[in-house]
């Protein structure tokens, strides 16, 4: 059983599957729709993913300093205006959609409450990921703009999830940017490959998709679902994965067979195959993802974990920024598979990394 704070942790963590399985879908195809070019679709969402990670920084920074909670509504606030003024027709309106910048002080709040934090996290991903099949389902359903209008409540109802939690951790009081794991920390940047890897390829799949058969979100949206339904029962085999191999040994096995997946992606001629190879990838590569967020928690002390979560996240997130204009540029001279190609060696370079450094001698 949860306790309820655990449960509203869960649950506010868990809404946001519905964000992430509509953005999937629809963002860059809106972003498309409004007359911008795939080189500038890269570059807005480029700069989204720089200012959602300086945030987290500054938030998990307060955070520390007086308590998660009252942060965390903020981030949420931020990203309601700005899904209003994206779904107005201003494209500009994406800078704001920091939603995912939150995620580090929740993770925070979560190791606080969590008895078994294994099992609350493979839990929160689980259902997180169960939801993004009910984003991308409802993306493939509505317009585009109304696919971006319906998440502004969304975002309302995970604000106030996590502000029925009751904090214990009052913060030190002050505002600090040292973390005394960096040591811990800095060794884990080697994510940072992933983080570019996942930046050059995934917030513009529905964008290859699109370029490479034709296909639209009424399209997309079942195979999205697919994808994330698939994800949430991995996820689910995490715990027993990591007590089989140990927490590092399962990430890397795992990240492996993902990679395999990725490299054969853009050789299939056909729709449905190249969907049910996504499928099959998604799976394996992010199953672990519950695993490596406990794993990180076992590194740092508390008075510091959103801190330390926000700096794992910004050190992911500078090389993911860039990841975007890349793709974006390249879909634009009509190179469509050299993307999952730089992707796959980044995925791969990252795992043998994650391995020499947390693998060998792991149980």
């Amino acid at each position: 059983m949860f306790s309820r704070d655990e449960a509203l942790l869960i649950a506010a963590s868990s809404i946001g599957g519905v964000l992430w399985g509509m953005n999937q879908v629809v963002l860059s195809l809106y972003l498309y729709s409004l007359g911008l070019s795939p080189a500038r679709v890269g570059l807005l969402i480029t700069a989204q993913t720089f200012i959602g990670a300086a945030l987290s920084l500054i938030l998990s920074a307060l955070g520390d300093a007086y308590g998660r909670v009252k942060f965390v509504v903020l981030n949420r606030a931020i990203s309601a205006a700005g899904l209003a003024v994206l779904a107005s027709g201003n494209p500009y309106g994406v800078l704001l959609l920091t939603f995912m910048s939150g995620g580090a002080l929740v993770s925070a709040l979560m190791a606080e409450k969590a008895a078994d934090l294994d099992r609350d996290m493979s839990v929160s991903s689980a259902a997180n990921t169960a939801l993004s099949v009910v984003g991308s389902i409802i993306a493939g359903v509505l317009t585009l703009r109304g696919s971006i209008i319906a998440e502004i409540p969304i975002v309302a109802a995970s604000a106030a999830l996590v502000a029925a939690v009751r904090e214990s951790y009052r913060g030190t009081g002050e505002i600090s940017f040292k973390i005394e794991s960096f040591p811990k920390v800095a060794r884990l940047s080697i994510n940072a490959l992933i983080g570019m890897g996942a930046g050059i390829l995934l917030p513009m799949l529905s964008l290859w998709f699109y370029l490479r058969f034709g296909v639209n979100q009424a399209e997309l949206g079942p195979v999205f679902a697919a994808s994330n339904a698939a994800l949430a029962l991995a996820t689910l085999a995490a715990p027993r994965l990591s007590r089989l191999w140990g927490r590092a040994r399962a990430i890397v096995y795992t990240q492996s067979l993902g990679v395999l997946f990725l490299v054969l992606m853009p050789l299939v001629p056909t729709y449905s195959a190249a969907a049910a190879i996504y499928i099959a990838r998604n799976a394996a590569m992010n199953m672990a993802t519950p695993l490596f967020s406990s794993f990180v928690a076992g590194l740092i002390p508390e008075h510091e974990r959103a801190r330390g979560y926000a700096m794992i996240g910004f050190l992911d997130a500078l090389p993911r920024a860039v990841g975007p204009s890349i793709s974006g540029y390249l879909y634009g001279l009509g190179m469509l598979s050299l993307p999952f190609y730089i992707t796959a060696s980044l995925y791969a370079a990252a795992t043998v990394g994650f391995y020499c450094f947390f693998g060998r001698g792991s149980a």
